[in-house]
Parts: C-alpha cells; sequence; structure tokens
C-alpha cells in the first residue's frame, strides 16, 4: 500500500505550494448537486464534470463557514468572492480526485465497518442504543433511502482509509523532536521604545477634501447592512410537546414498560492487581507478566490478603498504596474487558487473570449496591415528560417529511404548509447578518435568508435549527447594503484621516530613528525625548499572551544579533503607535529538558503535521496522473 501512496508525491515542491490549504474529509461522499443538462461543465476530472451549479454550492458553504469563524468581525469585503470560487472549485476538484484514486488503488470498507459507523451516529440512537425506527425516519424526513445512505458512508470511510494511510504512517525522528522543542521554547530578550499616536492624533488638521477624498476611497467602511424581512413556518418538537397531555392512566402504563429508565444504577467498588504489559509488549516479556499474574493468583486462592498482595506486586503505583483500591466503576471507565468480568463477579468474588490493553489484572469486587427503581411518585414528572417527549418524537418525524414536500412543492408560499399541518406563520423583521436575536439568531437561519433562491422570492429549504427543530421561511422585504451619507458619518471619517496622517508623520520619524540606533545610537538615549517611550519586555517565548501579537510575531521575525550587537525592526502595534524593537539576545530550548511524556506528545504532533502536509502535497500532484481540465484562472 505504501508504495502505491509514495507515487502520488512528486516532490517537496508541492508541499511547499500546498502546506496552508486545507481540505476537508466529510463522512459522505461527493456528489454532483445539478444533472448537468445543457449546462456546459467549469472543471473536469476524467469523465466526471463539476458545473456552476457545485461551484456555487460549495461557495455558499465556505462562506457559511467563514461567517462561523468570524462571528461578529466577518464582514463581506474581508474576502474575495472570485477567490472563495476558486478555492471552493478547487477542493471539489481535489474531493474528486480522492475519490478517483480510492477506486483505483482498492480501498474497500467492510460492510461491518459500515454498520459500526451507522450505528453509533448520535442522532439514531435511542436510549443509548441504536434504534432502526428513528433511523428510518430521519432518513425519510431528508428525503433518502438506506441504500443511498450505505453508500455514502461506504464512500466516507473508504475515503477515510486513504487519508490516515497516509497521515498515520509518517515517520519522525529524535532529532526532528528536538529540533522543534528547540524552536517551540526559544526565548527572545526584546525591549521597545514607541510614538503613541494619541497623543498627537488630536493636533492633525483636517480639510474638508481629505475628508470626502476618504470617504470616497472607504465607502465599504460606511454602508448600512442589507436588512431582510421574512416569515416562517417551524416544526418544533418542544412546541409539539406543550400540546399534548395524558392521563394518568397513560403514564402509569408509560413507567411499567420503561422501568429502565427510571433506574438507579447500583456501584461497584473494586480492587486490582495490575502486571503492566501495554499493547506493544514483546510476547516473551508479556508471558512473564502473565506468568507472575498466576502466581499471585494462586496466592490469592489460598487464602493470601488481596491487598497486601496488591500493595507488593501491583505495577499500578496509584492504587497499589491502597491495596489496589480503584474506588467506584461507573459504565466506560474501565476498559470493557475490565467492566464485563467485573459485573461478572458476585460481592467480595476474585476474578481470573484477564489482558487489557494495559496488561494482565486481576480484579477483585470489593462492595456491590443493587439497582434500585425510582418510585413513580417520586419521577412523576419525569414520566411524563418522557411520555410527551417520546408521543411528539413521532409525530415529529411523521410530519417532517410532509413538510419538507410542501416546502418545496409550493415555492411560493407558505400557506399550504399552514393549512395541512395546522402551523403558524411567524415573521421577523430587519435581519442581518450579524443579528443574534429571534429565530434570525441561528447562523444557519441568517445564511438561508440572504441565499440567491430566497431572495429571488422562493421558499428556503429545511433550515435545521437544532435538534427536532426546523424552520422553512420566504423573504417578504429585502434592503440591500447602501452607502450612507457623508454628514451620518462625518466624525468616523475626520477620526480616519487624523489617524493616517498621524501615523504617517509617525512612520518617517521612526523610520529616522532606526537609521540613528543602527548607526550605533542606543534607543535609552532615544528614551529621553519626551515623546518616546521605552518599554522593556525581557525574556520571551513565542507563545506569550502578555505582549501584543503584532510585537510577537515580528520580534520571532528577526535576524539574530551579531558579535553582542542587538537587531532592530520597524513595526506598528495594532493601535497604530510606531515602534522600534531591540532584540538583544536569543536562547534555545535546552533540549535536555525534554521529558518522556513531553517526547511522545511532540511525536505524535510532528508525526500528524507532517503527515498533512504530505497528504496535502499528494492530492496536490494527483491531478498529474489524471486527466484534469480546468479554467483558465486555475491553470498554472
Amino acid at each position: 500500500m505504501l508504495d502505491r501512496l509514495r507515487r502520488h508525491v512528486k516532490g517537496w515542491l508541492g508541499i511547499v505550494i500546498l502546506i496552508m490549504i486545507s481540505i476537508p474529509f466529510a463522512l459522505f461522499g461527493l456528489q454532483n448537486y445539478s444533472g448537468g443538462g445543457l449546462e456546459t461543465p467549469v472543471a473536469e476530472v476524467g469523465d466526471y464534470k463539476i458545473y456552476q451549479t457545485d461551484v456555487t454550492r460549495a461557495y455558499q458553504q465556505r462562506v457559511g463557514q467563514l461567517k462561523e469563524q468570524y462571528a461578529d468581525k466577518y464582514s463581506d469585503d474581508m474576502f474575495s468572492e472570485k477567490e472563495l470560487r476558486l478555492e471552493s472549485l478547487n477542493r471539489l476538484v481535489q474531493e474528486r480526485l480522492v475519490l478517483q484514486t480510492v477506486n483505483d488503488d482498492g480501498y474497500v470498507a467492510s460492510e461491518k465497518a459500515i454498520i459500526d459507523v451507522i450505528s453509533t451516529i448520535d442522532v439514531f440512537q435511542k436510549d443509548g442504543r441504536f434504534d432502526k425506527e428513528t433511523y428510518m425516519q430521519i432518513l425519510q424526513a431528508r428525503g433518502m433511502v438506506t441504500n443511498d445512505f450505505v453508500q455514502q458512508v461506504k464512500v466516507g470511510l473508504e475515503r477515510d482509509q486513504f487519508v490516515n494511510s497516509i497521515v498515520e504512517t509518517t515517520l519522525v525522528d529524535g532529532s526532528e523532536i528536538e529540533d522543534f522543542y528547540r524552536l517551540n521554547n526559544q526565548t527572545r530578550d526584546i525591549r521597545y521604545i514607541s510614538l503613541q499616536v494619541a497623543s498627537i492624533i488630536d493636533d492633525m488638521q483636517v480639510t474638508e477634501d481629505e475628508i470626502k477624498e476618504n470617504f470616497a476611497d472607504n465607502q465599504h467602511l460606511y454602508k448600512t447592512p442589507e436588512i431582510a424581512s421574512i416569515e416562517y413556518v417551524e416544526l418544533n418538537l418542544e412546541s409539539l410537546m406543550e400540546d399534548l397531555s395524558a392521563t394518568e392512566s397513560e403514564l402509569l402504563a408509560f413507567y411499567e414498560s420503561e422501568k429502565q429508565v427510571f433506574t438507579e444504577a447500583g456501584h461497584r467498588r473494586a480492587s486490582h492487581i495490575l502486571f503492566e504489559a501495554e499493547d506493544g509488549t514483546p510476547e516473551a516479556e508479556a508471558e512473564k507478566k502473565r506468568a507472575k499474574a498466576e502466581e499471585v493468583l494462586t496466592k490469592i486462592n489460598n487464602g493470601g490478603d488481596f491487598a497486601q498482595l496488591a500493595k507488593e506486586f501491583s505495577d499500578d503505583l496509584g492504587s497499589a498504596t491502597t491495596g489496589g483500591d480503584l474506588g467506584i466503576i461507573t459504565d466506560g471507565m474501565m476498559d470493557s474487558v475490565f467492566e464485563e468480568t467485573l459485573a461478572s463477579l458476585e460481592n467480595g468474588g476474585v476474578s481470573g487473570v484477564i489482558q487489557t490493553s494495559h496488561g494482565f489484572h486481576i480484579i477483585k469486587l470489593t462492595n456491590l449496591e443493587e439497582d434500585t427503581v425510582q418510585p413513580y411518585d417520586i419521577v412523576k414528572n419525569k414520566v411524563a415528560e418522557l411520555y410527551k417527549r417520546n408521543i411528539a418524537a413521532e409525530k415529529f418525524y411523521q410530519l417532517s417529511e410532509r413538510f419538507a414536500e410542501l416546502g418545496f412543492e409550493n415555492p411560493d408560499s407558505l400557506d399550504p404548509i399552514v393549512d395541512e399541518l395546522g402551523l403558524l406563520i411567524k415573521k421577523q423583521a430587519d435581519i442581518s447578518e450579524k443579528i443574534t436575536e429571534g429565530i434570525a439568531a441561528s447562523d444557519k437561519v441568517r445564511h438561508a435568508v440572504f441565499s440567491e433562491d430566497v431572495l429571488a422570492g422562493n421558499n428556503s429549504e429545511v433550515v435545521e435549527v437544532g435538534t427536532e427543530h426546523l424552520v422553512i421561511l420566504r423573504v417578504t422585504g429585502h434592503k440591500l447594503e447602501e452607502v450612507m451619507l457623508l454628514d451620518d458619518v462625518r466624525d468616523a471619517v475626520e477620526l480616519s484621516v487624523k489617524s493616517n496622517k498621524a501615523q504617517s508623520l509617525l512612520n518617517d520619524k521612526i523610520i529616522a530613528m532606526l537609521a540613528t540606533v543602527k548607526s550605533g545610537e542606543s534607543i535609552t538615549t532615544l528614551a529621553k525625548s519626551p515623546d518616546v517611550t521605552l518599554t522593556d519586555i525581557g525574556s520571551v517565548k513565542r507563545n506569550d499572551r502578555s505582549v501584543p501579537e503584532v510585537l510577537l510575531r515580528d520580534a520571532f521575525s528577526m535576524t539574530h544579533p551579531v558579535d553582542n550587537k542587538p537587531s532592530y525592526k520597524q513595526s506598528v502595534l495594532s493601535n497604530g503607535d510606531a515602534v522600534i524593537i531591540e532584540l538583544s539576545k536569543i536562547t534555545d530550548g535546552d533540549k535536555a529538558d525534554i521529558t518522556d511524556a513531553s517526547r511522545e506528545s511532540f511525536k505524535k504532533f510532528l508525526t500528524r503535521l507532517t503527515g498533512e502536509v504530505t497528504l496535502a502535497a499528494s492530492l496536490a500532484n494527483l491531478s498529474v496522473e489524471a486527466n484534469v481540465v480546468l479554467p483558465k484562472d486555475m491553470r498554472n
């Protein structure tokens, strides 16, 4: 397998080019969103065609991710639409290349692996177990059939095999770990002088022409937001529950049928004696541990004191001092083999020698409290809530499919949904991309409101606002963003002009001061001037949060001092202050300080990082062997 993977990597140039590219690998398979028809494809990967509709959908998803990532800091002018669309197209091409490689290289997901994935997906669970009825209801609500869903999971698993076979087979040697530690723990001794913009900004003189020019050049900063008004219908499990009532007899019957839900699990307290042999221990060494465990078990069976033997022989130093006591063991706390063995013991019982990933154990159940069923009168309110939730959930999944169908079949109105399902039309006005109130508090809703299709007058697709909470909306009013009047933002524009002029003046001064210090003048001498501030930071690491981010970044990009002479760099802080940074000393981290735990942690991190870089290079170079046709602006 490795030979097949190696041939996809064409050189370090690909790694350098793609080191900043992030390729998302979702669980589900890549598919065209459009059928093509008479539309001309924008790219082709072998026989597979990618259409503009596919790119638009991927672009919208990417914009949604960026809005979520940057939250209130996001604005439409942060990213170029053209570049984002090209990035989205590139991702679609890369994903298709991966799937093509997966097929060519013979990756296969077993039926068991597919079942294991589906059975552990949270939304298909009921009472902690996979529920087939819930599974079918959810697929139907999303317009899917079982075979299609299984195929998507299969494709996702096979794609993961390809990814993991590269990422998880990368090797990192000791020198790389030491270099990483040396650089990551490097310290730099710095101080800086600054000219503060706040001290001169009020003295800057501004003309009307300068204000008008700044306003004309920066109109994107002075716009009212795009807003919309909507009407919507929502299908919500919580609302369905509010409309339900239950008789006492119904609640009692439900309580009797679901008693396991209202049962408090008993507690098991355990002790153990561990003979450590982690996974990967040589067989001969592991067998010695097993033999020693058998010897100790014989002593226990012959009347030996378990606690005393644990103190003497257990490799678990944490519990050995207390006679092997592990305290109360709850589900999921220990290895499954350990817990299954413990569950089979009677109170005071001792197990045989069992093996887990940690080695060989002898287990003793030191205390057992049986399960207790909570009386109906104590849990009556919980019974009522669970009963209503179950009834409402069944109704929700019955209605959800029709909810989606009616929204799609009647794209110009919500009335058919209201008439057939008995829901209410609700309204919200003045929604913008940054609103956080009402139904628009959901970024998914805001994304739908301003999508091209909805603004054109159509119903939105079903928006999953939360668990068992669906919304379909349409826009009833829309106002594009527009440039504000100069008189309304005059103070802000004037401040911007003054700030620019002040920073330009300080920049000229700091350039002259930098020439002075490079000629041999000390920044301590310059700091005697009343308008210059000296700040001695001292020794800092590259992740020191107490130092301004810009200052830290520039300090760690500076050249090393030579012949005991400091190096200098001009910079600008985020508040506009002009500074000169003095770097007097660089001290690398001492590899002798690396602990075994840290070394292992660094190894895992570097292995993953190197693997991801290799993966990016592999994806970049797959097109060398594939027949990929790209638009002109994506070609080298």
